[in-house]
């Protein structure tokens, strides 16, 4: 497996949780935050490290779908299936593009190998 497919996993793998919060989000308890449990987990993800404008751009659209998913389950509203299931799909499809992000960004951060080592050797 090539190091860009074990960094998409491991980035797939660390918005798995996230993507269960927006499928089980329900709207019907006072104590639910999605958007701000959801950009709290990215932003433990990405940390204050100088994030490029194309991922503050993601976690802006991430924010932005959360919050009208939970306007359109909120308990007080009136709450249409497919409102939901839209709002759901796109909060979604947000989370695809964030991790997208993610990973330009972390791959652009990774430290490439020097081949000076390899061009030094002597030849036979």
């Amino acid at each position: 497996m090539s190091n860009d497919n074990i960094l998409r996993e491991e980035i797939r793998y660390s918005l798995g949780f996230v993507r269960s919060l927006i499928n089980n989000y329900s709207g019907l308890y006072a104590g639910e935050n999605l958007a701000g449990d959801v950009l709290r987990f990215c932003d433990e993800m990405v940390r204050p490290e100088g994030p490029n404008a194309r991922l503050k751009e993601a976690r802006r659209l991430v924010e932005e779908r959360c919050t009208r998913l939970a306007q359109a389950a909120d308990r007080f509203a009136d709450r249409d299936p497919a409102l939901i299931a839209e709002s759901r799909a796109k909060a979604d499809a947000a989370i695809d593009m964030l991790q997208d992000a993610v990973f330009e960004w972390r791959k652009a951060r990774a430290p490439v190998a020097s081949s000076g080592r390899l061009l030094r050797r002597k030849s036979l």
